[in-house]
C-alpha cells in the first residue's frame, strides 16, 4: 500500500507548474492538479461514465436536501459575472452575491423597503425596530470579521446575525414556495406584533422544509379565532391545522400553559399542531437546556386534565416547544437552539412512551409519520444554506486542492513509482488520523490503495456530509441509541432481500408455514425484528 501522508496544503493558489503539495516532486499539473476525467473529455463516453454522473447527481441532491430540506430548491445561475436568483415568479440579480447569505442580506431589505429601513435608522438605537437593531449588530460584526472586502469570510454566527438572516430565509422560503401575505409584513413592522409574526415565519418555514404544502387562513377574517395555516403533507396527503405562539422575552420561567390554552381555543378543521416558543435564556449549557425543557414538559402534562375549552375537555394536539434565545445573545455565539415534541392527550407521541414490541413502535411511528418527520427535519435543517446549489461550503469556498471523487480517474504512482491511471472506486476517512484512504482501479485490473492528508476544511466537510463527501452517496454507519434505530439499520440492509432468501433465514421458526403466506415486506420486518431481540439478549 502506498502512503502519501505528507500532502502539504497552501492557502495561496497553486500554479500548474509549481511543485505538487503532495510532496511527490512532480509538477502540480502532472500530479494532483490533473483529474483525468476532465482531461479525457474527447474519449468515448462509456456506460460507466453515465452511471458515475448519475451517482454524482444523486449525491448533490442528497446534499441539497440536507441543506435546504424538501421544499422548492434554490433556483439560481451565474451568467457573465452576475448571480441570478428566482424567488417565486420574481428574479433578482447582482454581481456582488458570492454566497446565499449575501443574497439574503439584500432580499430582506427589498421585502421591507428602503424607505421603512432608512426611517428606522434615523431614530436613536433604543427606539429602532428590533429588525434594524439586529441589522446594526450585523454591520458591526461584519466590519470586525471581514478583513478583506470582496472576499468570502467565515465566522460563527452571533445571536443577532442568526436572527436577522433566519428572518430573511423564512421570508424567502414563504415567497419561493407560496407567497408572503402583506398583512404578515405589516405585523412584522409593528413593534407590538413583531415577536408573534416572526415566530410564525419560523414555523411556516419549518413545515416547508419538512415537505408540506401550506395554505394560510384569511387574516382579515375576525369573525372567528382560527389557526395560522393548514399544512398538507406531500408524502401522506394528511392535513393539519397549525397554530404558532411565541412568548415575550425575559420571562422568569418556561411555563407555557397560557399559550397552550390560547392555541387550543382556536378553531381547527384538521388535526392540531401547536408550536410554542419558550423564549428563555439558554447559553448552551446542557444542564440549563434540560432544566427549562423539563419544566415546560411538566407544565404541558399538568394541563392535560385541567384545560377546558367551551366547558369541555381540551382537544388533543401535537405540541412542539422550541427555544431560540437570540435576544439574550445578540453579540455572542454561545447559545443553544432546542426543541421538544410532546403529544397532548396523544399517548403514542409522548417523549417517554414505551412500547411492548418493535412492531408496536413501528405502528405508532407510521400512524404519526408526518409529525416524526417534521421533528427530524427541524433537527436537521436548522442551518441557513450558504451555497446556492447544495455544494459543500467548506469545499465550495476558498482555494483548496481538488477533492477526491469516486468515479474520477487520476494519475497515481504504481508499485514501482511510475505514473499510471487509476479510477477511484471506493474511499473512507480516518478522522483521528485526518486521512482519506482511496482504492484506485488500474487498467490491468489490479488496485492500489493510497492515503491522502485532509485539510481542516475537508475534515469539517466530511463531518457534516459523510455520506456524500466523495461525490457519490454512500451510507455510513450511525451511532445507534435505541432498539428502533437498530431495527432501522438492519432494515436498510435486509429490507429489499428477496422473499425466498428471507424464508430461508426464517425456516427454523415454528410459524414458518404461516410466514410463507406473508409479503416480502412483512417477512423483512419479521426477520429484522427477530434480529433486534437476539442482539439485545447478547
Amino acid at each position: 500500500m502506498k502512503i502519501l501522508s505528507n500532502r502539504k496544503r497552501h492557502k495561496k493558489k497553486i500554479g500548474r507548474n509549481d511543485p505538487c503539495p503532495c510532496g511527490s516532486g512532480r509538477k502540480y499539473k502532472k500530479c494532483h492538479g490533473l483529474s483525468l476525467k476532465d482531461n479525457l473529455v474527447h474519449s468515448p463516453i462509456t456506460p460507466g461514465d453515465f452511471k458515475a454522473k448519475i451517482e454524482e447527481l444523486k449525491a448533490l441532491q442528497k446534499q441539497r436536501e440536507h441543506q435546504q430540506g424538501l421544499g422548492r430548491p434554490i433556483i439560481s445561475i451565474e451568467f457573465k459575472g452576475y448571480r441570478f436568483v428566482a424567488v417565486g415568479k420574481k428574479v433578482y440579480y447582482s454581481n456582488k452575491w458570492k454566497t446565499f447569505h449575501d443574497f439574503l442580506s439584500y432580499y430582506i431589505k427589498d421585502v421591507f423597503g428602503a424607505d421603512w429601513g432608512n426611517s428606522e435608522l434615523k431614530k436613536d438605537f433604543n427606539s429602532r425596530h428590533q429588525i434594524i437593531q439586529w441589522y446594526d449588530y450585523v454591520c458591526k460584526y461584519q466590519h470586525k470579521t471581514i478583513l478583506e472586502p470582496g472576499k468570502i469570510h467565515s465566522a460563527p454566527m452571533t445571536g443577532a446575525v442568526e436572527a436577522y438572516l433566519a428572518l430573511a430565509y423564512n421570508l424567502y422560503l414563504l415567497s419561493h414556495n407560496i407567497t408572503v401575505q402583506q398583512e404578515l409584513i405589516k405585523r412584522l413592522k409593528h413593534q407590538d406584533q413583531f415577536y408573534g409574526a416572526y415566530y410564525e415565519t419560523y414555523v411556516a418555514a419549518a413545515f416547508i422544509k419538512a415537505g408540506f404544502y401550506l395554505e394560510f387562513e384569511n387574516e382579515m377574517d375576525t369573525s372567528t379565532k382560527h389557526c395560522e395555516f393548514t399544512a398538507t403533507s406531500k408524502k401522506t396527503g394528511y392535513k393539519y391545522s397549525v397554530e404558532a405562539k411565541a412568548r415575550l422575552p425575559y420571562k422568569a420561567s418556561p411555563r407555557i400553559g397560557r399559550k397552550l390554552y390560547g392555541a387550543l381555543q382556536k378553531k381547527a378543521n384538521h388535526k392540531r399542531v401547536i408550536f410554542i416558543d419558550a423564549n428563555v435564556l439558554d447559553n448552551a449549557y446542557e444542564s440549563q437546556s434540560i432544566t427549562w425543557m423539563r419544566k415546560a414538559l411538566s407544565n404541558i402534562r399538568q394541563k392535560e386534565a385541567s384545560i377546558l375549552v367551551d366547558g369541555k375537555p381540551a382537544p388533543e394536539a401535537y405540541v412542539f416547544v422550541t427555544n431560540h434565545p437570540y435576544l439574550y445573545n445578540l453579540e455572542t455565539t454561545t447559545f443553544s437552539r432546542s426543541i421538544l415534541a410532546e403529544g397532548f392527550k396523544i399517548q403514542e407521541f409522548k417523549m417517554d412512551t414505551g412500547f411492548p414490541s418493535i412492531r408496536d413502535a413501528l405502528r405508532a411511528r407510521e400512524k404519526h409519520y408526518d409529525m416524526f418527520q417534521l421533528f427530524e427535519s427541524i433537527k436537521e435543517h436548522y442551518e441557513i444554506p450558504s451555497t446556492f446549489g447544495g455544494e459543500i461550503p467548506e469545499l465550495a469556498f476558498g482555494e483548496v486542492i481538488p477533492r477526491l471523487q469516486i468515479g474520477h480517474r487520476y494519475l497515481i504512482p504504481d508499485n514501482e513509482g511510475k505514473e499510471v491511471i487509476g479510477e477511484l472506486t471506493h474511499a473512507v476517512v480516518d478522522e483521528k488520523q485526518g486521512l482519506a484512504y482511496g482504492v484506485y482501479k488500474l487498467a490491468n485490473g489490479r488496485s492500489n490503495i493510497l492515503s491522502m492528508v485532509l485539510t481542516d476544511a475537508e475534515l469539517a466537510a466530511y463531518r457534516k456530509y459523510p455520506e456524500t463527501f466523495f461525490g457519490v452517496y454512500m451510507p455510513v454507519s450511525k451511532q445507534i441509541s435505541n432498539p428502533l434505530e437498530l431495527f432501522d439499520w438492519l432494515f436498510e440492509i435486509y429490507g429489499k432481500t428477496s422473499k425466498e432468501k428471507l424464508l430461508e433465514f426464517l425456516k427454523s421458526r415454528p410459524d414458518y408455514e404461516k410466514l410463507k403466506q406473508e409479503s416480502q415486506e412483512e417477512l423483512a420486518i419479521t426477520y429484522c425484528e427477530a434480529m433486534v431481540y437476539s442482539m439485545l439478549k447478547n
